[in-house]
């Protein structure tokens, strides 16, 4: 039988404060994408993409509606088609 005896490659260990659970769901996120990303699997971010393009939208939509340039008894069919976009547009 022939000896494996390989060293294993010393990593810095990573600290999260342990009072802080935003800190340690970081920590354990990051392990995790390193772990699949070391396997051989590409990060496939679409998806954040995407939300971030449906929020975008939304943002725009909503800054469009606040400075609009008529007072409230006159745009208020313009703000009834944002509200109405809305729900449409985030789920």
């Amino acid at each position: 039988m022939a000896s494996t005896n390989q060293t294993p490659t010393k990593k810095n260990p990573k600290k999260a404060n342990l009072l802080d659970h935003h800190s340690i769901k970081n920590l354990l996120d990051e392990s995790v994408t390193e772990i699949v990303t070391s396997k051989g699997y590409p990060e496939d971010v679409r998806l954040s993409n995407v939300r971030l393009l449906i929020g975008t939208i939304i943002i725009a939509i909503a800054l469009v509606a606040q400075f609009y340039k008529k007072e409230f008894p006159a745009n208020r069919d313009f703000l009834i088609g944002c509200i109405v976009l809305y729900p449409f547009l985030f789920f």
